[in-house]
């Protein structure tokens, strides 16, 4: 099959999503995202959004409060689209992918960042063994420029190898991002458990993530977590922190290891960067 344009992939994009497409369809489809940062920001987007939403929520009434969020949420991109010049083009079937992405971010930052009857006790993270505030406190070091690589690489792989040499004790997890300028990594321990540390140099931005073994941020283990971190990784498998005013917080867990992504990049961003490998 030829190439995609975006047209193209937009009106093929919830099928690929929703059902089965033919595989030379599907083949189409992913080598248009390898050169279409925009339209693979979408696909991810919308594939994260159902994913979290499936493994968060049982076919239940929601909530309220979330009910009427999410109806605020659809209304507001109804208005958005209708009348006006763009009124036959919302009608069409290509349209629904770029609408819904819109819609879907919105929904997925509802959802994660939802308030729920718990005490602040629920959200704190100030210990000094506390995964979260490890992270955001290793991320100002990397700005700052006093947490340095011990290596640097244009490549994901390479950086792989370094932390096999390492003998660390889980898989570290190293998400690829094809607009990366460079890739940065080190390893040292707290108080006996290992740390793996990857940095992400994107023009501007700087990602960092903190990677440890699930099982030392266990309670009673070497790190800890707040409960409300706790509770989602749980449920989810995702957790976004919701403390930091000039950062993003994003945790996650991949088999026997826990992330903690921080970054100033927009969070919707940032969540598609971290499941482009998933």
């Amino acid at each position: 099959m030829s190439a995609l344009n975006c047209h193209q992939v937009q009106d093929y994009l919830l099928d690929l999503i929703d059902r089965d497409l033919p595989e030379h369809v599907r083949a189409a489809m992913f080598g248009h995202f390898d050169l279409c940062q925009v339209c693979r920001n979408e696909y991810e987007i919308q594939l994260l959004t159902k994913e979290i939403i499936r493994s968060r929520f049982r076919r239940t009434a929601a909530p309220e409060p979330v009910r009427s969020a999410v109806l605020t949420a659809i209304a507001h991109e109804a208005k958005s689209v209708s009348g006006g010049p763009f009124t036959s083009f919302a009608s069409s079937r290509a349209f629904g992918p770029v609408a819904i992405t819109g819609l879907a971010a919105a929904i997925l930052l509802i959802i994660l960042n939802f308030p729920r009857t718990v005490s602040d006790d629920d959200f704190a993270h100030t210990a000094p063994n506390d995964v979260i505030n490890r992270s955001v406190q290793n991320f100002s070091l990397v700005r700052s420029g006093d947490l340095k690589p011990s290596m640097v690489a244009c490549y994901p792989d390479i950086l792989i190898g370094y932390f096999e040499e390492q003998e660390i004790d889980f898989a570290v997890s190293v998400p690829a991002d094809d607009s990366c300028d460079w890739y940065g990594a080190v390893v040292n321990s707290y108080e006996g458990a290992k740390q793996a540390h990857i940095v992400y140099k994107r023009g501007d931005d700087i990602l960092y993530v903190l990677e440890v073994n699930k099982n030392s941020a266990q309670p009673g283990s070497t790190f800890s977590l707040p409960p409300a971190a706790r509770k989602s990784l749980a449920e989810t498998g995702w957790y976004t922190d919701p403390q930091h005013s000039h950062c993003n917080v994003v945790l996650w867990t991949e088999n026997e290891t826990l992330c903690a992504a921080v970054s100033t990049m927009n969070k919707e961003r940032m969540l598609a960067l971290l499941t482009s490998s998933r």
